[in-house]
């Protein structure tokens, strides 16, 4: 399977790629998202509505709705007056995202463990080879993606329509975060970690297929690094950093 048929179940964008002709709002909002995932863009970048009507030949009026859409979705932020920046991720927000997740995805594993059919393991299997694709080829988008869609077909799995639709909202604001941050979420061990909990699930062992997930979550988070905060107190901008003075000139 490639990242490629998979992106819009995971994008905020929705739609089938090959569809219809889309709105140029829409354009300009999956370009935009497409960047931030793949780290094109940094935090807290500003966008100007000005410059990116120019780039994509489209009114400012158009720009706007783009950016209100990603700010609804996490990946921009929108000050009083409008202005635009690409969003900086915090540690608040990951973990308030995790702990979600951890409720969640304990839930779906109880519910497949055991009930898994030799297709689906091996649909799940496909999915790991997939991240692994994305490794060698250094797609951190694509193994984002791929590493997300693992996680939401389990879910689609468990038979309850509610936890996919709840878990895939929880997942863009997740890939959202792992981008925008510093830090490496993903590599070949998350592919082992991935393949253990295929195993687990196999062999009807429950208990312990949702301590792998838990941990496989858990360590997703402690990989991560936020920026810290600009500040606007000049004291503790040039705190520590300036050199020491024995007497006043």
């Amino acid at each position: 399977m490639q990242v490629g048929s998979m992106h819009h179940r995971l994008s905020p964008a929705g739609g089938n790629p090959q569809g219809p002709a889309r709105a140029p709002g829409h354009l300009v909002y999956e370009a935009l998202y497409s960047a931030i995932l793949e780290r094109r863009l940094a935090p807290a970048t500003r966008l100007s509505k000005d410059t990116l009507g120019r780039i994509f030949r489209v009114s400012s009026g158009t720009v706007q709705r783009a950016l209100t859409r990603l700010a609804e979705e996490g990946a921009v932020d929108l000050s009083p007056n409008q202005v635009a920046a690409v969003a900086r991720p915090t540690e608040r927000h990951a973990r308030e995202l995790l702990e979600a997740r951890l409720l969640i995805e304990a839930q779906v594993i109880r519910l497949v463990s055991g009930r898994l059919d030799a297709e689906r393991l091996d649909e799940l299997r496909g999915l790991v080879r997939c991240q692994r694709d994305c490794l060698a080829r250094g797609d951190h988008a694509g193994l984002i993606l791929a590493a997300n869609r693992f996680h939401l077909r389990l879910a689609e799995h468990a038979d309850n329509p509610w936890l996919p639709n709840f878990l895939a909202k929880l997942l863009r604001r997740a890939a959202l975060a792992i981008s925008l941050s510093r830090g490496r979420a993903y590599d070949e061990g998350t592919c082992v970690e991935h393949e253990a909990l295929i195993e687990a699930l196999a062999a009807g062992e429950g208990e312990r297929a949702c301590l792998l997930m838990d941990r496989h979550l858990n360590g997703l988070f402690a990989r991560l690094r936020f920026m810290p905060p600009p500040t606007e107190d000049l004291r503790a901008a040039f705190q520590g950093r300036l050199p020491v003075h024995r007497g006043r000139r």
